[in-house]
């Protein structure tokens, strides 16, 4: 008789009750960039010298269309010392290979990264590479990346020089700049 009864319950009652779910998640942008720390460019002895040095930011985000980095200045011209300065590095919008004239002063920017930079910026450093001015608060792109990245670095290169022939006044010029990395 157990049997019978287990063979009847079986027969009766199966049903099945469904409710489908999405589960979904957003992640937000991140982006981060590292502080290198202030940019110290060696004395130039009176006339007729340059100095160049560098530091290098390192951006990481999520964002899969990528990033941007760029650099502003907080004056224009950027390199100054109360009323005295240097010119920023005249380029036409575009980088182009360091030249000052012999009558004049100058400082300016370069850029080394990724493939991206390294097809506007050529081969920076030691005067091998092209070179922009800074245009106070408008920005100057250095670099970009069309994907997300856990790190990629990107230095810059701060040159300045005084011509053979032009009296620039003692004293310590700085440039307050702002390097700023910004989703895509």
């Amino acid at each position: 008789m157990v049997l019978a009864l287990a063979l009847a319950s079986v027969g009766y009652g199966a049903s099945t009750a469904s409710d489908p779910v999405t589960v979904s998640v957003t992640v937000d942008d991140y982006i981060s960039i590292s502080n290198p720390g202030d940019v110290t460019l060696a004395n130039i002895a009176g006339t007729g010298g340059s100095t160049e040095s560098s530091a290098t930011w390192t951006v990481a985000t999520n964002n899969d269309a990528g990033y941007k980095l760029e650099v502003t200045a907080s004056s224009t011209p950027a390199l100054a010392k109360g009323a005295d300065s240097f010119a920023d590095f005249v380029d036409g919008g575009t980088p182009i290979p360091w030249s000052v004239a012999a009558a004049d002063s100058a400082f300016g920017i370069s850029a080394q990264g990724n493939a991206t930079s390294a097809a506007l910026w050529g081969n920076p450093g030691a005067g091998s590479g092209n070179y922009r001015g800074l245009q106070g608060a408008t920005a100057i792109e250095v670099a970009n990346n069309s994907n997300e990245t856990a790190g990629e670095d990107t230095t810059l290169y701060f040159r300045a020089e005084v011509g053979a022939s032009h009296l620039q006044p003692s004293g310590t010029y700085s440039a307050n700049l702002t390097v700023t990395a910004t989703t895509l």
